[in-house]
């Protein structure tokens, strides 16, 4: 495989801060450029890290060998950022989620990626939590019994839900979904980070294995007793709860057993208000990702799993707009929450620009 000895973040705000500050603690490996559209972030970020400032990506490309690039650009500037890299020979790709504004975008970015033999990566980075590492490892040591359901809960499908839907795969053990039955309100033109959402939702994912996860979202109403923003895994001798920085194991006829996040020292830093959490698993993902690329092992943030999540979500908005089930894999390309609002199946009344 091929050695990883230059690196590239496309996107100077506080999520490119965080995969640069990644970038700089791994091995032999040197920041050669940081663009941004907005000149000022990209000089500011280049020089913490003695890197050339671009505003111009294909420039970039066409004066910097790149061996890994980091894409922390909007979701709708991903499919044109990593063609030009793959175009340029880049071998590695770290892409934030959520990974495409289409699901026919998201597919073209994992196959386009596997056609020029590069290692996509999409930045879940929550695989990384030492928290759900530690639930993990206790449920599928059995410490609930056999797995019967999920339950997600979240603001929306398309950003948050992202995260929502690969933690309960990974907690499920990673299966296939078959199937998605969702409904979800509009009733605001609301976008985050420049991509639509809805305001409110409920999508019942069943997976291979037999079992359903029901994801609920939205913002002006409670969605648990525990929190916004969570998930619980429901098993035949018991549950976990997860919301925040804690988990909660209830195994029958045992206390239950708590679990709380932690984080190194040497990431409690400040990197424009993101969680110093966020900022381990990040960097834990890029070392990962040069680590596979390298070696060719699979990397933990393989792509596939982004692009299932990806699917997740939009067979969730193509169900709302069909009124039924849709079966996957899934074969509709574009984006039906985008279609249903173009076509007025919904009537939002005011706007709403978010960053959750």
């Amino acid at each position: 495989m091929t050695a990883v000895r230059t690196a590239a973040v496309i996107g100077a705000g506080s999520q490119g801060a965080v995969h640069a500050f990644g970038l700089s603690r791994i091995p032999n490996l040197r920041i050669v450029a940081i663009s941004d559209v907005d000149q000022v972030a990209a000089t500011a970020l280049a020089a913490r890290h003695d890197a050339q400032d671009y505003t111009d990506v294909e420039r970039l490309f066409a004066e910097q060998r790149v061996d890994l690039l980091s894409v922390c650009a909007p979701a709708a500037a991903h499919p044109v950022i990593v063609a030009l890299a793959l175009a340029h020979g880049v071998t590695a790709i770290h892409c934030e989620k959520p990974m495409a504004l289409t699901y026919g975008e998201a597919r073209r970015l994992v196959e386009t990626a596997a056609a020029h033999g590069a290692t996509l990566t999409i930045n879940h980075q929550r695989r990384f939590d030492r928290m759900h590492r530690a639930v993990r490892e206790r449920v599928a040591g059995g410490a609930i019994g056999e797995l019967l359901g999920a339950q997600g809960y979240c603001a929306n499908l398309f950003d948050w839900g992202s995260h929502t839907i690969d933690l309960l795969r990974l907690h499920l053990g990673d299966p296939t979904a078959t199937s998605v039955l969702a409904q979800i309100d509009v009733a605001a033109r609301k976008r985050v980070y420049g991509a639509p959402t809805e305001t409110a939702g409920v999508a019942t994912v069943r997976f291979d294995s037999g079992i359903d996860a029901v994801i609920t979202t939205g913002g002006d109403e409670p969605l648990h007793p525990l929190g916004h923003n969570g998930i619980v895994i429901q098993g035949a001798s018991g549950r976990v709860d997860v919301f925040g920085g804690r988990a909660v194991i209830h195994a029958d006829g045992e206390l239950p057993v708590e679990i709380l996040e932690s984080v190194g020292e040497e990431f409690r830093i400040e990197l424009g208000g993101v969680d110093p959490a966020v900022i381990e698993q990040t960097a834990l993902a890029l070392a990962d990702l040069v680590h596979t690329a390298e070696t060719g092992a699979a990397p933990v943030l393989a792509a596939r799993h982004g692009l299932a999540a990806a699917e997740i979500v939009f067979a969730a908005y193509e169900s709302s707009v069909r009124r039924g089930l849709v079966r996957l894999p899934l074969d509709v390309f574009d984006n039906a929450l985008q279609r249903g609002l173009d076509e007025g199946l919904w009537a939002p009344a005011t706007e709403i620009v978010s960053t959750y």
